[in-house]
């Protein structure tokens, strides 16, 4: 299978996966085996003091990663989250943030990947990081 562009993912998202307009959850890259994905900030999605909740912060580390695998195999609908371990190591507050996932390996049926969550306007201070695997169904990988 070819990999995905932007334009096929931004497509397929907007069919397949509505609500992730609602979440403020945009493509801001995507390349072979890495996906970037950015949250844009929303007062709706916060916890007290304006901190983002942990819960948006894990959908966006997700979407980053499946970001990764349409970067690699190509649109893959059916690849799902089998496993997400999320660290959070300091409050996200008041800004956009941007996850970064890398895809470490893709087996015939799981893919593992590390994403990295940090403010967008302070790229060097990480705000939490996940490590992610997907399942990946027999049809429609080569």
């Amino acid at each position: 299978m070819s990999r995905a562009t932007r334009g096929e993912i931004e497509e397929f998202f907007a069919a397949e996966l509505p609500f992730l307009e609602s979440f403020g959850l945009r493509i801001e890259s995507v390349d072979d085996g890495t996906g970037v994905a950015r949250f844009v900030y929303d007062e709706r999605w916060t916890r007290p003091y304006g901190v983002i909740n942990g819960g948006t912060l894990m959908a966006l580390a997700d979407v980053a990663t499946y970001l990764a695998l349409f970067g690699r195999l190509g649109i893959v609908p059916l690849a799902v989250t089998n496993e997400m371990k999320m660290n959070f190591l300091r409050p996200a507050i008041g800004g956009d943030v941007i996850a970064a996932a890398e895809l470490l390996k893709v087996g015939r049926r799981i893919a593992y990947a590390t994403v990295d969550l940090f403010m967008a306007d302070d790229p060097d201070r990480l705000i939490a990081h996940a490590t992610t695997s997907y399942v990946l169904p027999d049809e429609g990988i080569g």
